[in-house]
């Protein structure tokens, strides 16, 4: 075969040229999602319980309300899973025959790696794996306006704390990653119930407390199932509505179903929490853990709070050298 022509400056004809691509906020937090924090299962778990937690710290101490946080993971199997979502998992007679064959397979596999761990005088190792997790964190902060919810949590980027004031987040990112890992490993978009103060936002402007001290609870509930547009950046809005408090509900409660690990990861949260409660002591923090499969397995923690001094709001300043 003859070889290829090439053009004056030496390159191939049948080369093609480079083709520039632009992509969206969330394409590319979502293609290089460790960035962020979401590695692998497990540890995307663990940064979607500390995303949540710390959003809910973060509603509390902007109208200066001493935090009551509680959060619910409740860990179920694949099966259960799919029968959640409706999924048809085949005859009995087909399951029972394709699970037998992989016991099977699973313990020699077993038998083979404890013996030729006995042989090299080691012991064997037994891990837990991949399962789907349903999130619950509730909080009694500030809650979010109606018509901003879809902006605060479907759009990368996009947020409120933009400034020069510290915080503990800035870019909007945190709790958008939660959404757009949910969307990836099980396709279920986020549920959110909050009621929000008129008049009242994030970082000092307004207060919930009424001048007798009791709490103002807003007239108003609002529940939305939200998904995100990977591709175009935007919030993709399944359910948004609005109806009377009547219930008195305060605050902001987010649920997210997503695939994690709990047996590699659960001292890391039991560590977080134990660490968290230290450094807030002026904060009421509760997790359950919750098991369909075996419910001796549940368990509940609870760190009271231990002071009712929060720190002082931090005040925005100017950029330097006008802030000197």
């Amino acid at each position: 075969m003859p070889p290829r022509k090439s053009s004056a400056n030496g390159s191939s004809s049948s080369k093609k040229d480079e083709i520039q691509v632009s992509k969206s906020p969330a394409e590319f937090f979502a293609e290089n999602q460790s960035i962020a924090g979401f590695d692998n299962p497990g540890k995307s778990l663990y940064t979607t319980l500390r995303e949540l937690i710390e959003n809910s710290l973060d509603a509390c101490e902007s109208v200066n309300v001493l935090p009551d946080i509680s959060v619910e993971i409740e860990e179920m199997t694949q099966a259960q899973f799919n029968k959640m979502r409706g999924v048809p998992s085949g005859s009995p007679a087909k399951m029972k025959k394709q699970l037998d064959e992989k016991d099977d397979s699973t313990k020699n596999k077993d038998e083979s790696a404890e013996k030729s761990g006995a042989k090299a005088g080691k012991k064997p190792r037994r891990g837990g794996g991949d399962a789907y997790f349903l999130v619950t964190v509730r909080d009694n902060g500030c809650g979010m306006a109606h018509e901003a919810i879809p902006d605060l949590l479907g759009r990368v980027l996009s947020g409120s704390k933009y400034g020069v004031r510290q915080t503990r987040g800035k870019f909007g990112l945190g709790a958008k990653m939660a959404l757009i890992w949910s969307k990836k490993s099980t396709g279920v978009p986020i549920n959110i119930k909050t009621s929000h103060v008129q008049g009242v936002r994030g970082g000092g402007g307004g207060s919930v407390m009424t001048e007798d001290g009791k709490r103002k609870i807003g007239p108003k509930v609002s529940s939305c199932v939200l998904d995100i547009d990977i591709y175009k950046n935007k919030p993709r809005v399944i359910e948004h509505k609005q109806q009377d408090n009547n219930e008195g509900f305060i605050g902001t409660q987010m649920q997210v179903l997503v695939a994690g690990n709990w047996t590699t990861y659960k001292s890391r949260v039991v560590q977080y929490l134990q660490q968290l409660a230290i450094i807030t002591p002026y904060a009421k923090l509760e997790m359950t853990y919750l098991n369909r499969t075996d419910e001796k397995k549940a368990f509940n923690l609870q760190f009271d709070r231990r002071s009712e001094q929060m720190p002082v709001q931090a005040r925005e300043v100017k950029h330097h050298p006008s802030s000197v």
